[in-house]
């Protein structure tokens, strides 16, 4: 690892205590401008469209020989995301073994030794340092001003004390956020984006666990946060159960049509969807049920308002403005793009009176139905299927490019319902891009838009004969497919942001 590291700057270190040195502004301003070069690398760095103008240490935070850094990065548009980073440093041998994605910068020590300071969430004992701040209900101060506090259910509790000792699984690498198991039974969810203010992810799915019961979730256990004098707080983790799975539903849809393409451009007739119809359709079940439970809420955070005629013009305002950012987006990066998809992306940029007119005509006339808190960013691959075939919905953090106090608004539950429509339309046409051959894509285009259209349907027939009782929908049948539409339309001009940028 050092030897891959000869050719960029070391920062020289009189101690070899990460603690002590980020005492030392110089020092810290040293370390921020290796970390402007680190962190855009990053899959949780969600600044990507963006320039760094610089990065500073927004709390140093100390948990024996780790350091729960959070930085505040400023933006040359303005913006001032802050991002959370668990430093340590290591010397010789274990300098070597550490992992060249991880590091962060080098150092030399007293009579030129040489180490690293590396990203340890990955550290087979990162977990064990955390855990039993969560388990005491622990407040460790950090200075006059601030604590590091942690906070536990009585279940959690106990499966904390239970997984002790036992080792810690880093659940993929693609993530927004990082994600440790423990023991098998335990997930430990360390937010890399972090802000001030109540998590949505953290109020929601203790709402689900602890008061509404319900069941297709991994339960809330606990809670990581920095607590400050004046009462502003920033959720740092969240402490889940584990559900035993055989993965996600993106994966299981893309293995499924992968296999089906092969069948069917092969053979010629691969057969009929039945088992995965029967499957889309227990998740719209599922879907229903968890919009249910949202209903049930009874404080003033969770309990249910009447969508009103203010409500209708905001999500007419909403629609608006997310296509003129995604058509800025568009102008911005189109002289990048080459044939064909630089032809429809300028498409899209001339289209504005278009879309306007189009979310003009699918906006409801008549305000009905109530708003609730619902998932925000749902999609295929936020739920698990476990071993029983039944699927788990995970990750309450709503959509990660919008700020967290917009993301815990009441909305309309379709607004959920249209992300996953999008998520089959995204796994039906983007497995053709990825498993078929250019020259038999057309065939397969069509047999996508076939598979899609089904899948659709059996989710949304699951989803509204199990939502027939709730009166978060409008009513009138015709309205709620029109705002479920409108929803749609506005998420589609939000993932063309990932795909031009």
């Amino acid at each position: 690892m050092l030897t891959a590291l000869k050719d960029q700057e070391f920062l020289s270190v009189e101690k070899e205590n990460l603690k002590e040195l980020l005492k030392d502004p110089v020092f810290q301003d040293s370390l921020c401008r290796k970390l402007e070069s680190f962190m855009p690398s990053k899959r949780w760095y969600s600044a990507k469209d963006d320039t760094i103008s610089t990065v500073c240490f927004q709390a140093v935070l100390p948990v024996d020989d780790i350091v729960l850094a959070v930085v505040l990065v400023a933006l040359k548009g303005g913006d001032k995301p802050m991002f959370q980073i668990p430093m340590r440093m290591a010397f010789g041998e274990d300098a070597e073994k550490i992992a060249e994605s991880a590091v962060i910068a080098g150092v030399t020590a007293a009579e030129g030794k040489q180490g690293v300071i590396y990203d340890a969430a990955g550290d087979d004992d990162f977990c064990a340092k955390l855990l039993p701040l969560l388990e005491r209900d622990a407040s460790v101060a950090v200075d006059a001003n601030a604590v590091l506090r942690g906070a536990s259910t009585v279940a959690g509790k106990d499966l904390i004390r239970e997984v002790e000792g036992q080792p810690q699984k880093m659940l993929g690498v693609e993530q927004s956020n990082t994600s440790l198991i423990v023991g098998g039974k335990i997930m430990l969810k360390l937010y890399r984006r972090t802000a001030f203010g109540p998590h949505p992810e953290i109020a929601t799915t203790a709402f689900l666990t602890e008061e509404a019961k319900f069941k297709n979730t991994p339960a809330y256990l606990g809670m990581l946060e920095l607590k400050y004098a004046d009462d502003r707080s920033m959720a740092l983790g969240i402490l889940q159960s584990f559900v035993p799975n055989t993965g996600d539903g993106w994966s299981y849809t893309m293995d499924y049509l992968k296999s089906y393409f092969a069948d069917a451009l092969t053979n010629g007739n691969a057969g009929g969807h039945e088992t995965y119809l029967k499957e889309a359709n227990l998740l719209g079940r599922r879907t229903a049920e968890m919009h249910k439970a949202f209903f049930k809420g009874t404080d003033d955070v969770f309990r249910p308002s009447h969508v009103k005629a203010e409500d209708l013009q905001n999500w007419r305002d909403q629609a608006i403005a997310q296509a003129d950012k995604t058509l800025a987006v568009c102008a911005a990066n189109v002289e990048n793009l080459t044939g064909e998809l630089k032809d429809r992306v300028q498409k899209l940029i001339d289209s504005r009176e278009k879309i306007v007119a189009r979310v003009n005509e699918l906006l409801p006339v008549v305000a009905d139905g109530y708003k609730t808190r619902f998932h925000g960013d749902y999609h295929l691959g936020q739920v698990v299927i476990d071993d029983t075939g039944d699927f788990y919905i995970l990750d309450f953090e709503g959509e990660p490019l919008r700020p967290i106090a917009e993301r815990q608004v009441k909305q309309s539950v379709l607004k959920d319902v249209a992300g996953m429509v999008r998520s089959f339309d995204y796994a039906a046409f983007g497995a053709v891009l990825m498993y078929v051959l250019p020259e038999n894509r057309d065939k397969a285009m069509k047999i996508a838009a076939e598979w899609k259209a089904q899948a659709v349907r059996a989710f949304s027939d699951g989803y509204f004969d199990n939502m027939a009782d709730c009166e978060s929908l409008p009513a009138d049948r015709d309205a709620t497919l029109k705002l479920l539409d409108l929803f749609t339309l506005e998420k589609a001009l939000y993932e063309v942001i990932y795909e031009v940028a």
